[in-house]
């Protein structure tokens, strides 16, 4: 079974797993999609070499720190200055970005051209430059804003577009055909702009989207976050799995469904011996206000005697099989958190039991 991921600081919150998930049963491919917590973008590098992993999607705060570790970046990677996209060559590893094709996408799934449009970003950072290099590419005429004026100016000079300052956020959105906000949530609202008839906005913070209910009460057609989050999908499942049109034959609407659940079933911990599942487990649990179990403290229970005093009386095959057995007790199980066993993941049967449970 090929392992994907998608790494970042936070990921918890992260969608992908639910959308490429769906992809692989619609394509009957043998993959399983994870989050990969990390605290650096040097460490994300280390786990995806170490665990072998097939693909890798990166997002905040990793996407340009993370391209000094790869053999190689395609040009708009390159033009952007960040990767979303991780994949496998032979030996090398290759960064490409997406992010720009997850805005043209979701425009056209509205047929809505960016040609001739006047078009304003808020934000300036990775996802507002994505979505400048795409807007300028398509024929729109971009105006880009930050808090930082120099983010804004630097991406301006990048892309041959206008750098305009925070302050004229409201005269600009006045006159703009097509709005994307890439601003931190809270920093841009629509408060007491003028809507003109035809307003589109994009959101891409799906998480803590801000300028959605304004824009519904506002009468402003609204795109979501989690279509860009879609449309940057797609191609990048055709750079995991080498494919192209295959990968537009999915009903990529149905990976959608239910995204804004925030409830999972079973969010499991894997790590070393040692490295603090225990410990995060039973903070996040109580965060999320699930259940926590801890195998090797149910084993231990179970047999009355501590990890190491089992493996000293009965050997590890006998833990093994204990551990087989705690595991199974996590199937059909809900809103738990579940810290494993070192070692409980080597176990193929295990595995499958997460995969079943997550």
């Amino acid at each position: 079974m090929d392992f994907f991921a998608v790494a970042g600081r936070p990921v918890l919150h992260s969608r992908s797993p639910q959308i490429f998930n769906a992809a692989f049963r619609a394509l009957g491919h043998p993959g399983r999609y994870i989050r990969l917590a990390a605290d650096s973008a040097d460490e994300a590098l280390v786990l995806f070499r170490r665990l072998g992993l097939a693909g890798l999607n990166v997002t905040t705060p990793f996407k340009t720190a993370i391209m000094a570790g790869l053999d190689a970046c395609d040009e708009a990677a390159a033009a952007i200055g960040a990767v979303n996209v991780i994949y496998r060559q032979g030996t090398a590893l290759r960064g490409a970005n997406t992010d720009h094709l997850g805005v043209s996408g979701a425009l056209v799934e509205r047929g809505i051209a960016s040609r001739g449009r006047r078009c304003l970003i808020a934000g300036a950072g990775g996802a507002g430059r994505a979505a400048a290099y795409a807007l300028s590419r398509g024929g729109g005429d971009v105006v880009i804003l930050d808090l930082d004026p120099e983010k804004a100016a630097r991406a301006a000079r990048d892309f041959g577009v206008t750098a305009a300052p925070v302050e004229e956020w409201k005269a600009r959105f006045e006159e703009a055909d097509l709005i994307v906000s890439a601003a931190p949530g809270g920093s841009v609202s629509i408060g007491e702009c003028r809507v003109r008839p035809g307003q589109v906005i994009l959101e891409a913070d799906y998480r803590n989207p801000v300028l959605r209910g304004e824009a519904a009460a506002r009468g402003l057609e609204y795109i979501s976050g989690l279509d860009w989050l879609k449309h940057q999908a797609v191609p990048a499942l055709g750079l995991f799995l080498g494919l192209k049109d295959q990968a537009m034959d999915i009903d990529w609407n149905r990976g959608l469904q239910g995204l804004d659940r925030t409830a999972r079933d079973v969010i499991a911990l894997v790590g070393f011996m040692g490295s603090g599942k225990s410990a995060v487990g039973r903070a996040l649990a109580e965060q999320l206000g699930y259940a926590f179990a801890d195998t090797d403290e149910l084993i231990e229970k179970s047999e009355a005697k501590t990890v190491a005093g089992i493996f000293d009386a009965q050997g590890e095959e006998y833990f093994r099989d204990r551990e087989r057995k705690a595991m199974g007790r996590l199937v059909g199980e809900r809103r738990m958190v579940v810290s494993c066993g070192g070692g409980a993941v080597l176990d193929p049967v295990n595995r499958g039991i997460l995969a079943a449970s997550a």
